[in-house]
């Protein structure tokens, strides 16, 4: 949960509702209150999306995935972020496949209309491979937000993809469960204790620590990262610094995009569709 999401939990009435009832328990049983507050951290907010295109659903090894798919070309997967789904990059459809692209895009799980009630960011980069794996091999993946943490990830575990465009990619990623456990009511102390479940449940801090891991990633995928330095949602720097990790890699200031609105926004859309499939001396100066 992103800090704007935090302040608008925090405003809600269920919000104020659960800080009220988490503190009160978070005295009396302070374990108890941290795995609830873990328990509601990996249980996104589903908002199904339309999408017009073949559908299909890739089953088994994880949740249930639906998938939409046009075209025929190079592979290039589109990946939404935290509470959201594949419907919000569909004004990326036409333009790759004008740039004569094989697209497809699935809701993650516990997002959308694809199965499963909780997950994380290692579930998302499982995910995104599953994906690949059905689809493949990758030319190329547009990611947003925490899709774009997930795609590092995925990335480091073998997609294989050629080129990554990343719109926005949190890297803090500590920084999103302490800040959601204290918007809650726990204390300092089990919001960290919290932490540490997290930590525990993901294989260990190393495990999805992403500045970490870009740098094994860059061996075979060119980056580039997009970011309006006024996103309210996740900081400029935390872009920055992917960009600072990884060899070679693009960084885009744009003013203006915003976090999610950058989906819709035309410049944007057509700035990341030449960065995924335009020659690579075009990667290479599109800064």
């Amino acid at each position: 949960m992103t800090p704007r999401s935090l302040l608008q939990f925090q405003k809600s009435t269920t919000g104020r509702f659960l800080s009220a009832a988490v503190r009160t328990l978070d005295a009396v049983a302070p374990a108890a209150a941290q795995r609830l507050a873990l328990d509601l951290f990996l249980k996104p907010r589903r908002t199904p999306g339309s999408m017009v295109g073949h559908h299909f659903r890739i089953v088994g090894d994880g949740p249930d995935l639906a998938v939409w798919d046009w075209g025929d070309g190079p592979t290039v997967l589109l990946v939404h972020g935290w509470h959201g789904n594949a419907a919000q990059l569909s004004g990326f459809v036409a333009p790759l496949l004008r740039a004569g692209c094989y697209v497809a895009a699935a809701d993650l799980p516990a997002h959308g209309v694809s199965g499963g009630a909780r997950t994380n960011v290692r579930g998302l980069a499982d995910a995104i491979l599953r994906l690949g794996h059905r689809v493949g091999p990758v030319h190329a993946v547009i990611a947003h937000s925490f899709g774009a943490t997930a795609t590092v990830l995925a990335l480091a575990q073998g997609l294989g993809a050629r080129r990554a465009v990343l719109i926005a990619p949190p890297v803090d990623l500590p920084r999103y469960p302490r800040g959601f456990g204290a918007a809650l009511g726990l204390s300092p102390r089990s919001a960290e204790a919290m932490l540490g479940r997290l930590d525990a449940l993901l294989g260990g801090r190393e495990a999805y620590d992403v500045l970490r891991t870009a740098a094994a990633s860059a061996r075979t995928t060119r980056l580039a990262v997009l970011h309006d330095p006024d996103d309210r949602e996740v900081p400029f720097a935390e872009g920055r610094a992917l960009a600072a990790a990884w060899p070679g890699a693009q960084f885009i200031p744009l003013p203006g995009a915003g976090h999610s609105r950058a989906l819709r926004d035309p410049r944007i859309i057509a700035r990341a569709v030449s960065l995924a499939t335009g020659p690579e001396t075009a990667l290479a100066l599109s800064a």
